[in-house]
């Protein structure tokens, strides 16, 4: 039995596959199709890569641990970096469709597991929020854009082999749902030094749905109760965790609610690969943490910031985080991109009128939204071909027409 929607606003379900938390099985004892399609499948999908050691900025009162943090990379590693984040209840496995283009592309791709997710650590007692995230992957490129940089010192080809300068900002991120908004924010942080584009899949409007101030006050009662006795571990909340993450339960999510308009890659790898990080020791609180945790920052308050190149990719059949409509829809996001350089006046930036004033970057507008027709919440798995299609020939703009395309015989 499904959860009842609470509202209109409330509908509006800005995270990734987590998303589906919001949901309970209707029939336990439905017998799984995908099951059936293959059973000898089970545990042939690899969930731990490379392991990144991650511990925030220690506050002057006290020391931060150590979280082992999973991610994947693949490519050359003097090819321009992109780095892949996933949404809230998905990991780095859910780009398998973008791995192999990319990298034949001329990029060296990175995927990482969020703390919480995936194969990274799920510490129990971690509060989460989109700062800690947003901390984490700033971190990833600073430490990952060091490392690249020695390996390239250490080639004696590497000064012939890049085609741009070694101190402009060479990284693209990319992300889906609330991955889309980490990178959002990671791109307004390290755009003056590090990232040089960003790429949605999606966006979600915050960490969870619900902000008070967004909300009537008629419904604001109704999340109280949601967050402190539905998805409280003292409450609700482990019978919650336990009915949702049954496979019959995600499965009918993702073939029956939209998700997956077309539901071809809905397939027992898939299942796989969401529903395996779901048994690890940690998964319950963290998921019970996150949904009754703060919203956090709006994608419009990163976009303000931001003045680096933004292509928008996003499925009009989205029933999470519709392009159209809601509280944060993707058809306004251009309204707010670079509102705030644009109010400021010329000396407060130079290297952003420097970047907006060279011709080199304007072959294409700064900010783009492309709709996919008929694509639901998660456009680069589900329509990897058209994402790539599109985002191709955006990477290529920003390269320069990059000579490795032409090399490969682009």
């Amino acid at each position: 039995m499904a959860v009842p929607r609470p509202g209109a606003l409330i509908a509006q379900r800005q995270s990734s596959l987590g998303s589906l938390f919001f949901s309970l099985p209707s029939s336990i004892e439905e017998k799984s199709v995908l099951a059936e399609e293959d059973s000898q499948n089970q545990n042939k999908v690899q969930r731990f890569y490379e392991t990144y050691q991650w511990s925030q900025s220690p506050s002057s009162t006290s020391t931060s641990p150590t979280y082992n943090i999973n991610y994947r990379v693949e490519g050359n590693p003097t090819d321009p970096p992109l780095l892949l984040i996933h949404g809230f209840g998905a990991n780095v496995n859910q780009f398998r469709f973008n791995f192999p283009l990319l990298t034949q592309a001329g990029y060296r791709v990175y995927a990482i597991d969020l703390l919480g997710f995936g194969a990274s650590d799920k510490p129990k007692e971690e509060e989460y929020c989109i700062e800690l995230w947003l901390d984490l992957l700033c971190d990833f490129i600073e430490d990952m854009e060091r490392e690249r940089k020695t390996m390239s010192k250490n080639k004696s080809t590497a000064s012939s082999s890049e085609s741009t300068n070694d101190n402009d900002p060479q990284w693209v991120v990319a992300g889906n749902s609330i991955g889309g908004l980490c990178a959002l924010g990671v791109t307004a942080r390290l755009q003056q030094t590090l990232v040089r584009g960003c790429t949605l899949f999606n966006a979600a409007g915050g960490m969870t749905s619900f902000r008070y101030e967004e909300l009537p006050w008629i419904l604001r009662p109704f999340l109280l109760f949601l967050q402190k006795v539905i998805l409280s571990p003292d409450g609700y909340g482990g019978k919650f965790f336990e009915n949702f993450k049954t496979r019959q339960n995600v499965e009918s999510i993702l073939l029956n609610q939209g998700v997956y308009r077309d539901t071809t890659n809905v397939n027992e790898e898939l299942m796989e690969i969401l529903l395996g990080p779901s048994d690890d020791d940690g998964a319950k609180e963290v998921f019970l943490k996150v949904f009754g945790g703060p919203a956090g920052p709006t994608p419009e308050s990163f976009l303000e910031e931001i003045y680096k190149p933004v292509l928008a990719l996003w499925g009009s059949a989205d029933p999470w985080t519709p392009v159209d409509r809601g509280l944060h829809p993707g058809k306004n996001f251009g309204k707010y991109y670079n509102k705030k350089w644009r109010r400021s006046s010329k000396s407060e930036s130079d290297e952003m009128n420097e970047f907006l004033s060279s011709s080199a970057n304007m072959d294409q507008p700064s900010f783009q939204l492309h709709i996919l027709e008929g694509a639901g919440h998660c456009p680069h798995d589900e329509v990897p071909d058209a994402i790539h299609e599109v985002m191709l020939p955006w990477l290529r703009n920003l390269d320069g027409d990059n000579p490795k395309e032409e090399e490969r015989g682009e």
